[in-house]
């Protein structure tokens, strides 16, 4: 059996190593556009703030690695279009030219691409994108050959993370500009409100509600952002406004609005023997049941292992995706998981919210902090929709105590009720999780 992987991310190169690693004599094929393959994409804005000064730390595996195993990994290999009924992969290769791959089963891991703003002056220099290795090294070269002034358009969590490696490597201003009414607005608004305050607490300036018109330059290079409120210099612009599915070339495979690929539990898509993992593709929301578009590592990870074993026939059910994330945004520390109260009123549930705030530790053990906790929870019965925390630290570990209770359908009378741990220099008696939980009512 020949299984072919678009794609050498995570995902793919999950899928490739399980599928090889259970059934040595499956010839594997990966299609990869780049010369890199599995690296820790979530670890480039520490190299461009200066905390890793070794990119090549974030590199997983290289190509060769995975060869030695068996696997056949094609780089600078672009997949163009499939024929389903034919089992045909077409491709663009750097080397050998236009291509034709068949295959039995196929994996389509293509990740996605940065989205660029529809405006003009995209093309001048000094203006970046975060995805792959090489732009990290352009981001970080541009910032430290300037120093100058930055603008950052988008407030999502690689736009405040890059906000932060900016702020370290002492730029002479950061400002955001975000188009909706608040940054970080996967968060409920207390949450993305905190981050904003944060930020200008570290002399970044936040502007929210704005739109960007255009990109001024001189001798192409970027000196300006135009936007429906105004003009600001910069010497730098990083554009981090979201992220596309790379699956145009997939054809009349079902997908979502925005592009990414439909699948079932077991990573199937509407294409029979074809199946999609990662960023490219949907999971299923353990809450809401229903397929979402969560682009997260850790979905990816699991997925293109899952898929590897439901290329083989193994029955899989990946149901259980959350969402749960966590950032630090300059001192404070956010995570989420699950729905938050916008999400869980779009949804359709019948659910109260409690938000309570309580110390990280023992308040007689030295320098605790407060930490803020929201929960929603459905109405009736009390099951633990999702819930949002932060604070200055021993903050964001704690999402993962509630990602737990909502994948077990946890009420919050049985997580305020659950054995955890007690030590003074690590919680109360009653930890800060069950006292969010109990206070629920």
């Amino acid at each position: 059996m020949r299984v072919v992987i678009i794609g050498g991310n995570p995902a793919g190169m999950s899928a490739a190593s399980r599928i090889k690693r259970k059934a040595f004599d499956t010839e594997v094929i990966v299609l990869e556009k780049s010369r890199e393959v599995s690296y820790g994409a979530c670890g480039l804005p520490y190299y461009v703030a200066g905390l890793n000064e070794e990119l090549d730390l974030i590199r997983i595996r290289k190509a060769p690695e995975f060869e030695k195993s068996g696997i056949c990994v094609w780089t600078g290999c672009e997949a163009s279009g499939i024929d389903y009924e034919k089992k045909l992969v077409y491709a663009s290769d750097a080397e050998k030219g236009e291509i034709t791959v068949s295959y039995d089963k196929l994996v389509i891991a293509s990740g996605t691409s940065p989205k660029l703003p529809p405006v003009p002056g995209t093309e001048l220099k000094n203006i970046f994108c975060l995805k792959t290795l090489r732009d990290a090294q352009d981001l970080k070269n541009g910032l430290l050959k300037k120093r100058g002034d930055v603008v950052i358009i988008g407030g999502g969590y690689i736009g405040l993370e890059l906000a932060e490696a900016c702020l370290l490597q002492k730029v002479r201003s950061v400002r955001i500009i975000e188009a909706a009414d608040r940054i970080l607005n996967v968060f409920d608004e207390e949450f993305g409100k905190a981050a904003e305050e944060e930020l200008r607490k570290h002399r970044a300036s936040v502007q929210t509600g704005e739109f960007v018109k255009s990109f001024e330059g001189k001798d192409g290079e970027v000196t300006s952002v135009v936007t429906d409120k105004g003009s600001w210099h910069a010497d730098v612009v990083i554009l981090s406004v979201g992220v596309t599915p790379n699956t145009g070339f997939a054809g009349d495979i079902e997908k979502l609005p925005n592009g990414a690929i439909l699948t079932d539990q077991a990573m199937k898509t509407s294409k029979e023997d074809v199946y999609a993992a990662g960023d490219c593709g949907t999971v299923i929301h353990r809450v809401t049941k229903k397929p979402a578009y969560i682009a997260l590592g850790t979905n990816a990870n699991k997925q293109g292992r899952l898929a590897g074993d439901s290329v083989l026939g193994k029955q899989v059910c990946f149901d259980r995706a959350l969402g749960t994330s966590m950032l630090r945004c300059m001192g404070l520390e956010l995570a989420k998981t699950g729905l938050s109260e916008e999400e869980a009123k779009a949804a359709g549930f019948a659910y109260k919210t409690k938000t309570v705030q309580a110390r990280s530790h023992a308040r007689y053990y030295p320098d605790p902090s407060m930490i803020t906790i929201k929960l929603v929870y459905e109405a009736e019965s009390r099951r633990i929709l999702g819930a949002q925390i932060m604070g200055e630290k021993e903050a964001a570990w704690r999402i993962d105590v509630f990602a737990c209770a909502i994948d077990r359908g946890m009420t919050t009378e049985e997580l305020g009720f659950l054995d955890l741990g007690y030590a003074p220099m690590f919680a109360g008696v009653w930890d800060a999780v069950q006292i969010a939980a109990n206070a629920a009512k």
